[in-house]
């Protein structure tokens, strides 16, 4: 049975521990100790290496070519999104962890938290909609020849200047694009860059199978509530939308459902189980 905050507990921990994993790793490379190298864009860990999904594709794009390091470096990436789901971008991404600070600075301001919540038709529109921006950007990186979604990468743009700032004492002009990203997080609803136009999260989505890890209901008891639903960062209804693209496997909705704490009704499995009726 999931405890309340139980999930969010050890979510907090692997978000923090990779947020430090960005500044601690060029501090070591400094040190000439060079197991572990590189950003979010592409990390090398002994003879292993991941590689962003989407910056390898735009740079199979842009040179026309793909070799063996480019393949085998988008492996793990692609492994853990078929088997763990969107756990990347609630459990690791920078930005993630990020947005949820500002989420609670706003609580504590006493500004409204304002999770949209979809309807079926508003969630079609909205994976839609990503999609359609993923595919424009990709036919412009393939046209212009140059890698336009890492531009836009939170992620990759996040650890490529704790890079900077560890090993040259400065960062650079990309690091304006977050900026205006976090302000626009206390001006609009939160999480709206996630939701409406990460190319990772999008990207990675497309990989993700109802034989992995998602969410469930897995018993018939669950009151109805709607606790979950206004927990979800993605602004679904936890209950039908497990397998959603949006649904990025925070846990969120677990910890908040009253009903866990009576009979085990949301959880993550994995593969296929009996979908109980509405």
């Amino acid at each position: 049975m999931a405890g309340q905050s139980k999930i969010k507990r050890y979510r907090r921990l692997v978000q923090a521990a990779v947020f430090m994993m960005m500044f601690i790793i060029p501090a070591l490379n400094i040190l000439e100790i060079y197991f572990i190298k590189g950003t979010f864009y592409s990390i090398d860990v002994g003879n292993a290496v991941a590689a962003d999904p989407i910056a390898v594709f735009q740079a199979a794009m842009s040179s026309k070519s793909v070799n063996i390091y480019m393949a085998l470096s988008v492996v793990i990436p692609i492994l853990l999104m078929l088997f763990a789901g969107r756990v990347w971008c609630s459990w690791m991404c920078p930005y993630h962890f990020i947005v949820e600070g500002v989420s609670f600075v706003k609580r504590k301001l006493g500004m409204k938290k304002s999770f949209p919540v979809h309807t079926p038709e508003k969630k079609r529109r909205t994976e839609t909609a990503r999609l359609i921006i993923l595919v424009c950007f990709i036919a412009l990186a393939g046209v212009a020849g140059i890698p336009l979604l890492n531009l836009i990468s939170a992620p990759g743009i996040i650890s490529s200047q704790a890079l900077v700032l560890v090993k040259f004492h400065y960062v650079t002009f990309e690091l304006v694009f977050i900026v205006v990203l976090i302000i626009a997080e206390f001006v609009f609803f939160p999480f709206f860059w996630c939701r409406l136009f990460c190319p990772t999260g999008t990207f990675l989505s497309l990989f993700k199978s109802e034989r992995g890890m998602h969410l469930k209901r897995v018993s018939s008891s669950c009151s109805m509530c709607g606790s979950c639903k206004r927990a979800c960062p993605m602004g679904l209804d936890p209950v039908t939308d497990g397998s959603s693209l949006l649904c990025h496997n925070c846990g969120d909705c677990i910890d908040v459902c009253p009903d866990n704490k009576k009979q085990e009704t949301l959880r993550f499995i994995s593969g296929r189980q009996h979908n109980f009726p509405s």
